[in-house]
This record gives structure tokens, C-alpha cells and sequence, in this order.
């Protein structure tokens, strides 16, 4: 794949390759940015590659939710790596679709030795992965180390109310930072560091509301699930 110097959505302008942080508190819509994003680079780059690692959200709503963003079926080059607790090495069960328990720094280096140069790596919630490890810091190592070696394009979204010393740790490695808050009903993203070009600081995310409410839904019920079946 040809990589593009620079891709542009919601008036930023990035400049790739890039790894993207997208911090905020819980039901902020920040994995719904990343696939706003996938979704239509998929549909515009040729060759376009994405490892998606499914969080906090189940793979059916992803789907869904690119879907609404208008990705085109022939354009659908993404693998699924299905976060589970339960499975404790890299499982391939289906075409591009992997489960295991990447909260294991080897099993997450696994997923990323997988990845070819220049993949879109989504992560939606490495706040998740880091509530069920004891070895955070080698999982940013990790996380960091081998992004940085195949040119990722990458955006990892973070609770920004819970581990603030880790998260400074992804804050200072990252090229891009986008804080998501919000007013009301509404979202909105604040540029804080960014490597390319964009219109203003701050501006409303907008996006189909029932995408926000389902989504929202759907990753309470996963999160609880996951977190009581990492404790058992």
C-alpha cells in the first residue's frame, strides 16, 4: 500500500504515519472517532489494512457502526482480535477474526509482529487491557516499542479519570492528542497536540445519536462481563 503524506477528517488533517491518542472520560465517543476514520480511509486508500482489537465493544456492533459511517462491503480489509480474559494465547478462530487475552504484553506483541508496515492499529480502550494486567509498564513498552518500528498509523483511546501516570507515559510518545468531552447531549474534541494540520481547537464530533446510545450499551454490558471473568 502507498501510503498518503497526510489524510483529512472532521477538519484535522493528519499527517501519516501517526500514532494518534484519544483521551477522555467513559461514553465519550472516542472509539467512535477511530471508526469514523477506518471508515473512510478504507474506502479511499487502496491496499488499506486495519487491526481493530475489539475492547470494549462486541465485533458485530463495530460492524455496525462502520456500516453507518458508509464503509463500502468490497472495502472491509480489517482483522478483529476479540479481546477474551478467558483465552490465554492468540487464537485464530475465523478468517481475520483472532481471540486471546491481550492485556499479556507477549500475546499484544504477537498481534502487532502480525500487523504488515503502515496498518491502522484501533485499540478503544487500552485503559481496559491496563485494569487487567500487573505489568503495565511493559505493555506500553510493548504497545509503543513495536508501533513505532512498522510505521503504524494508530489510535488508542484512554480513560482519562483513571491511571493519569500511564497515561502521561502514551501522552508524551504520542504525535497526535485529542481530548473528547462533554456539553450537554453533545461531543466535542479539543486539539491539545497534533502533528499536522487542522482548522480550529475545538469542535463538536458529530455522529448518528443512536450509534452513541447503542455503543454505550453494549460496551457497560461487555466491560462487566470481561472485568468478572478476569477475576474468576
Amino acid at each position: 500500500m502507498k501510503l498518503p503524506a497526510y489524510f483529512e477528517i472532521e477538519g484535522l488533517k493528519f499527517s501519516l504515519p501517526s500514532f494518534t491518542l484519544l483521551a477522555g472520560p467513559m461514553a465519550a465517543a472516542k472509539p467512535l472517532f477511530a471508526q469514523k476514520f477506518i471508515a473512510a480511509f478504507l474506502n479511499e486508500v487502496d491496499g488499506a489494512n486495519v487491526f481493530y482489537l475489539a475492547t470494549s465493544a462486541p465485533v458485530e456492533g463495530i460492524l455496525r457502526n462502520l456500516q453507518v459511517f458508509g464503509l463500502k462491503e468490497e472495502k472491509k480489509n480489517i482483522t478483529f482480535f476479540d479481546y477474551d480474559p478467558a483465552v490465554k494465547e492468540l487464537k485464530k478462530e475465523g478468517d481475520n477474526y483472532y481471540k486471546g487475552d491481550y492485556s499479556e504484553p507477549e500475546i499484544l506483541k504477537q498481534i502487532l509482529d502480525l500487523a504488515a508496515e503502515n496498518t491502522i492499529i484501533v485499540i478503544p480502550s487500552f485503559t481496559l487491557l491496563l485494569v487487567n494486567t500487573e505489568r503495565k509498564e511493559d505493555l506500553i513498552r510493548t504497545l509503543l516499542g513495536t508501533s513505532e518500528n512498522k510505521n503504524f498509523i494508530s489510535f488508542v483511546a484512554v480513560n482519562s479519570d483513571m491511571f493519569q501516570n500511564y497515561n502521561e507515559k502514551l501522552m508524551e510518545a504520542s504525535d497526535n492528542l485529542l481530548e473528547f468531552f462533554k456539553k450537554g447531549e453533545k461531543i466535542f474534541l479539543k486539539v491539545v497536540k497534533f502533528k499536522g494540520e487542522y482548522d480550529r481547537e475545538e469542535t463538536e464530533f458529530k455522529f448518528e445519536k443512536e450509534l452513541f446510545t447503542t455503543t454505550k450499551k453494549e460496551v457497560a454490558e461487555r466491560t462487566a462481563k470481561m472485568i468478572k471473568a478476569k477475576r474468576s
